[in-house]
């Protein structure tokens, strides 16, 4: 039986143990997180079933038609939310799985821990939210579906003006609802990255923020880069899965890049980051292939930029 660590973490997150040990390790000694490597036929089951998938007709792309999946997936956490006295666990999304299979450095294990993944998240943002976040008065995240982050970072900077954004009204009733039943300082708007609200003026040194959000615009995200360009926010972090850091020497990698161009998520978003900075347009601070997710894709990968 193995377990994460300190210089585990250190890999994956692309820093140092002397950090993770800052910044995340009580919560680290808090959670059981052996695990053990899945091989043989139980891996060529998990590759099989993943490649499956991958062909089903039923797959659901990404992209502006899915909005109403969105306004239906968060209202039902608002629900739960409300009904359950305000507990922000019922905020977790629902793609936040419990006893599943997980891609970790390229192979797949199996945790002992069932919410494993909700553990890792909290470790992983932890780090990540004070390594890049900690100088910045506000932080508007965009896409910010259940507010889950948010609260996050409130916690750790209760100071910090909180802003969620994102193009369905289930969210923004949920950020209305986190304001106002726990008292952060926290507002909510309409953000859509297909048609960015040119409107929306930032804080004096603000941060945006996007966690899983970008994945919906494919191809189509020139708009929310001009947008950016324009409005020079101190600093711009994107986690998610980033299709050119994939390796496709490597089958797993080979077979997440399958499901992004399968489900049109985000693609060519780091190219074009890269021609940007070329010109001096932008700086690039940080690229990271966080090789930690589900069977299908790695979707905790992060690009760290910033306008010129």
């Amino acid at each position: 039986m193995d377990k994460l660590n300190d210089n585990v973490f250190a890999g994956l997150f692309g820093t140092t143990e002397t950090k993770i040990r800052k910044r995340a390790g009580l919560l680290i000694d808090s959670i059981d997180l052996r695990f053990r490597r899945i091989k043989g036929i139980e891996r060529d089951n998990l590759i099989l079933s993943a490649l499956k998938k991958i062909h089903a007709t039923e797959l659901k792309n990404a992209g502006a038609h899915r909005a109403t999946d969105w306004e239906d997936g968060w209202r039902e956490n608002l629900n739960e939310f409300i009904q359950s006295g305000y507990d922000p666990e019922k905020l977790v999304p629902k793609y936040v799985k419990k006893n599943v299979p997980i891609k970790l450095n390229r192979e797949y294990i199996l945790p002992v821990q069932p919410d494993f993944v909700y553990w890792y998240m909290q470790i992983f943002r932890a780090w990540l939210f004070q390594e890049f976040l900690a100088d910045c008065k506000s932080v508007y995240e965009f896409g910010c579906g259940t507010g889950h982050n948010l609260i996050h970072l409130a916690e750790l900077y209760p100071d910090k003006k909180l802003y969620g954004l994102d193009w369905v009204k289930s969210s923004q009733e949920i950020i209305r609802v986190i304001a106002e039943q726990m008292g952060l300082n926290l507002m909510g708007g309409n953000f859509n990255f297909f048609d960015p609200d040119k409107t929306l003026t930032f804080d004096p040194d603000s941060a945006v923020l996007t966690f899983g959000a970008l994945e919906q615009v494919g191809p189509k995200h020139d708009r929310y880069i001009n947008f950016l360009l324009e409005k020079k926010p101190k600093i711009c972090v994107d986690v998610i899965g980033i299709q050119e850091l994939y390796d496709e020497a490597y089958l797993l990698d080979y077979i997440s890049l399958l499901y992004h161009h399968r489900r049109n998520y985000l693609n060519g978003y780091l190219t074009r980051l890269r021609e940007l900075e070329v010109v001096g347009k932008i700086e690039i601070l940080k690229t990271h292939h966080q090789l930690f997710g589900n069977p299908y894709d790695d979707p905790h990968s992060y690009v760290v930029w910033k306008p010129r």
